[in-house]
């Protein structure tokens, strides 16, 4: 008997079956469209995540009053810390012999209005003239703002992307005079768009100069100091630099800690890393034991199909079946169930993973090693379980085996 006889017995075997076999596809299917939805949803959050991480630059880093923080002590414990303050970041500015640009940031929250158009809860955030040169930032159209403007706070504002469109949809902004708050400022620019991540829109801001915040928002603000090494490969000798001016103008004694915290690209991805593997490992571990499951149900329904058909292998065997093709038969069999649910499910997943990235505003990734990992996974189930089942079967005396009622 030719293997390709033993997959058509197989073949018909299941399809004299086609309840059983598709509930045992089905069971498969559920597992790999799982697997492969949640890998490329990881994947594309981890692709979202470091495209946005890569603004800031690899030769940036930012000087706040808290940084990272992870637990309620670190927070009650940066909040008693002095904020920085305009002086601080001038002193950086004017004596940093590492640093390549310095440049500062504050932010809060309000409406933006045009006409009868207006978007609440907007993000205004006031920079210093060179938040273009020391970060991967962006302008779409028009142009960000000048030295003078920051130096006699002008009333100027670069738009992003969805304040824009939803302020003027027919677009034609810049020119245009917004209200912020409660004056007009001129629309001299628009960003270059960013997209959302998880529902959150990342264009739902406005910048303005850094001075005319202070002026018309207060100069209580949390301020935030930006700088930019002169390369990637000398940004820890400027971390270094800046870390010991900002601690002796702070009078920090040696033996304390860093009252500021500094924060780099990497060490957001690292925290990035860290607080999200426990997640991802679970994520991957629920639909592996749905994997696993289905693997049983597999080798149960590939037992029931060899009792079932005990009468029939005893016939066969005392024709003169060989005990190899028996057992191929059976694995063919479970194999195809597998194989089978592996494919759909893969292709389900893909779909899955498809509306579930443009529902959270993530990007589509299709992973090579989730695709090879479903099909490894769910033939290796048709192998190792349905083998027991078909060891069982081609083991059967075939005089015991047609006795069976």
């Amino acid at each position: 008997m030719k293997l390709w006889d033993i997959i058509v017995l197989a073949s018909q075997a299941l399809k004299a079956h086609l309840l059983r076999t598709s509930l045992t596809i089905l069971g498969v299917l559920i597992g790999v469209t799982s697997v492969i939805a949640i890998v490329s949803i990881i994947e594309g959050m981890n692709s979202r995540v470091s495209e946005l991480i890569a603004t800031m630059g690899p030769a940036t880093f930012t000087v706040d009053k808290f940084g990272m923080i992870t637990s309620n002590e670190q927070f009650f414990k940066a909040l008693k810390r002095k904020d920085l303050t305009m002086a601080d970041f001038r002193a950086i500015k004017k004596d940093c012999q590492s640093c390549d640009e310095v440049g500062a940031a504050a932010n809060t929250v309000d409406k933006v209005k045009y006409g009868n158009e207006k978007m609440n809860n907007t993000q205004v955030s006031g920079l210093t003239a060179n938040f273009t040169d020391i970060t991967e930032f962006e302008i779409d159209e028009g142009r960000g703002i000048s030295e003078f403007e920051n130096d006699h706070s002008r009333q100027v504002t670069v738009l992003g992307a969805s304040v824009s469109e939803q302020l003027f949809p027919l677009g034609n902004a810049i020119g245009k005079k917004v209200r912020i708050g409660g004056n007009k400022y001129s629309v001299i620019g628009i960003a270059k768009p960013r997209g959302a991540i998880l529902g959150n829109d990342l264009d739902k801001f406005v910048i303005i100069p850094l001075t005319t915040l202070r002026k018309y928002f207060g100069t209580g603000r949390h301020l935030q100091i930006m700088v930019k090494a002169k390369s990637p490969e000398t940004i820890q000798e400027t971390i270094d630099e800046v870390r010991m001016m900002l601690r002796a103008r702070r009078h920090v004694a040696y033996n304390e800690d860093d009252d500021f915290a500094i924060v780099t690209s990497d060490a957001i991805m690292d925290m990035y890393n860290k607080v999200t593997s426990a997640v991802r490992v679970t994520a991957i571990a629920i639909p592996a034991i749905a994997l696993v499951v289905a693997g049983i149900v597999v080798m149960n329904i590939m037992m029931v199909s060899v009792t079932e058909r005990t009468r029939e292998i005893g016939i066969r065997k005392s024709l003169g079946a060989r005990r190899k093709f028996i057992m191929l038969q059976f694995v063919f069999e479970a194999l195809i169930m597998s194989a089978v649910g592996g494919f759909i499910g893969i292709a389900l997943g893909l779909i899955s993973a498809k509306i579930l990235a443009d529902a959270g505003s993530l990007p589509f990734v299709i992973s090579p090693v989730a695709i090879g990992g479903g099909l490894v996974v769910s033939t290796g189930i048709g192998i190792i379980f349905g083998l027991y089942p078909a060891m069982k079967g081609s083991k059967l005396d075939p005089v015991e085996a047609m006795r069976h009622e």
